[in-house]
């Protein structure tokens, strides 16, 4: 017998089926690797990079922080303790500020006091290499520490808490009183006259340590102008540090 043929109803149903093949599901695109992702800091400022990153910078710190110590036990030899005092400043003298300085280079955006006292609040800044043995030594030696510092006295505080968390061994604080001057001078001589602390007698600063030219006793930039005399003291009873960030120096003259 004769095969029937198909319907075409039936041949059409074929041809629909074989044209629909299912797509395969669409994958999902896999996330792009962390280090493909950019990441790139700004590039610190030289003068920020030097500070934060040279041998230089340590080398510096503790070569006059040692030199001091030596100084320091040649003027004291044969004082009664307690009745002298060893004042240093606090900012790029003690404690580090460069991390504030880089967030702040970051944002392209200079210092303020709002945003600095917001860093002082955090009490996040570090000892500066060879800060703590050489107060140690002072109080070794029978003297007394005290940090004059232009911080506001709004901040003093946590400016204070900063330094004993560090274990730097500080008597007194004092910082810039929020009516008054910046000049050092008037804290100096509360220091020597005893009201600087009810628990401190009178004091004989007998040495100063700083990064500021403004941090020693007739200190300022005009003595760049003049004769090597001006500064027969520095390393003597006055100890100065760099700081390539900030300073008194920022309003010279650029020649």
């Amino acid at each position: 017998m004769p095969r029937s043929r198909p319907s075409l109803a039936a041949l059409l149903l074929l041809v629909t089926l074989a044209g629909c093949t299912v797509a395969p599901a669409p994958q999902p695109v896999p996330p792009l690797p962390e280090a493909a992702v950019e990441t790139t800091a700004p590039p610190l400022s030289a003068a920020l990079h030097w500070s934060r990153n040279s041998a230089e910078h340590r080398a510096v710190f503790l070569q006059t922080f040692r030199a001091a110590a030596v100084e320091l036990e040649a003027l004291v030899a044969g004082r009664q303790p307690f009745t002298w005092a060893v004042v240093a400043d606090a900012d790029e003298t003690l404690i580090d500020n460069s991390e504030y300085q880089k967030e702040r280079e970051a944002l392209g955006e200079g210092y303020t006091s709002e945003s600095f006292n917001a860093w002082v609040q955090r009490q996040e800044a570090t000892a500066l290499p060879g800060a703590r043995d050489f107060l140690e030594t002072v109080r070794r030696l029978g003297g007394k520490v005290a940090v004059v510092t232009n911080r506001s006295d709004a901040v003093c505080a946590p400016t204070e808490a900063n330094l004993h968390a560090l274990r730097l061994p500080v008597d007194v604080v004092l910082c810039k009183p929020l009516a008054g001057p910046s000049d050092k001078a008037p804290r100096w001589r509360a220091v020597e006259e005893g009201k600087a602390s009810k628990y401190l007698p009178p004091l004989e600063i007998v040495m100063w340590v700083g990064d500021n030219i403004q941090d020693f006793p007739g200190g300022s930039q005009a003595m760049r102008d003049g004769s090597e005399d001006a500064f027969a003291r520095f390393g003597h009873d006055l100890f100065i540090l760099p700081n390539t960030q900030y300073g008194s120096w920022q309003g010279n003259p650029q020649q």
